[in-house]
């Protein structure tokens, strides 16, 4: 006898493309529902004092614990271990795929700064935060940064990849991912998108979908999420206050290939980029290594 209810079977006929994308964005919308009102009454009453990070790092406790399988109701505890994906890792996998993930990460920022001098990337901090006390800035980017890493990761290479993946192989669920990637940081805070800044979200996108298919992990992913963000942000804070920074993204081939530092980012971009793919191919052999 089956003992589902209505609503279980009405859930299990629909597509698990569909089903995964709509748990990884119910994911998604729980573990970032709190940000943005606690950061905006941050910032509109009392800026000199960064109030909402401990509290935004106590919910991102409660919200790893939970999708990590404790509290109510038991009947899904397994049910959110297995989609959070959060399997440990031996460490000599940690150790290769931090490799990997730092040479990709320096590939990554250099492709920028080379793409950034060809076409603008149109990436800024908004108004509203630049204006802030530099501790209040610098602790509100780390934060959600670590959010950005946990909450993304937790819903898309967890929720909803891993069940595209079973059913329709890795191919599909990282393209499927990526693309759902792409789409949901249309709504980012930045003043518009560029096809250029497009191609780094689903670029990023596929990296960390390799890294956790690599790794059956998306802990590596996750830590490494969370550091790209916040170097990147930092970085772009930095930028900010320069007296150049509105020329750094907005350069022709003409005036770039003049700059000897231009082909040295070439150059970078090029060394890293293959140490990155040997990388991979290694950390491969280790998360593989059954002895």
């Amino acid at each position: 006898m089956d003992r589902q209810s209505l609503p279980s079977r009405i859930w299990n006929r629909v597509p698990i493309v569909v089903r995964a994308v709509l748990s990884g964005f119910l994911v998604l919308t729980v573990g970032g529902i709190l940000t943005g009102p606690l950061l905006f009454a941050n910032i509109k009453f009392s800026p000199d004092v960064p109030w909402s990070v401990p509290l935004l790092a106590a919910y991102m406790w409660f919200f790893w614990q939970y999708l990590r399988g404790r509290w109510w109701p038991r009947s899904t505890a397994d049910a959110r271990r297995r989609g959070l994906r959060a399997n440990p890792l031996s460490s000599r996998t940690w150790l290769w795929a931090m490799t990997t993930g730092s040479l990709s990460l320096v590939g990554i920022f250099a492709l920028h700064v080379v793409v950034g001098r060809l076409t603008p990337l149109n990436i800024t901090i908004p108004p509203l935060l630049r204006d802030l006390p530099s501790f209040t800035l610098i602790s509100v980017l780390l934060m959600v940064s670590v959010i950005a890493g946990i909450v993304e990761e937790a819903a898309f290479r967890g929720f909803m990849q891993g069940p595209i993946e079973k059913r329709h192989g890795v191919v599909a669920a990282i393209a499927v991912v990526s693309v759902v990637f792409g789409i949901a940081h249309l709504t980012d805070w930045q003043p518009s998108m560029t096809a250029a800044r497009m191609g780094f979200i689903v670029l990023a996108a596929i990296f960390y979908g390799i890294m956790v298919h690599v790794t059956n992990s998306i802990l590596p992913g996750l830590i490494l999420h969370a550091a790209g963000n916040a170097i990147g942000t930092v970085w772009i804070w930095l930028l900010s206050r320069g007296p150049q920074s509105k020329e750094v993204f907005q350069r022709g081939f003409a005036a770039a290939s003049a700059d000897p530092q231009f082909w040295v980012n070439c150059a970078v971009v090029l060394v890293f980029g293959i140490a990155a793919v040997w990388a991979f191919r290694r950390l491969a052999v280790v998360a593989n290594d059954k002895a």
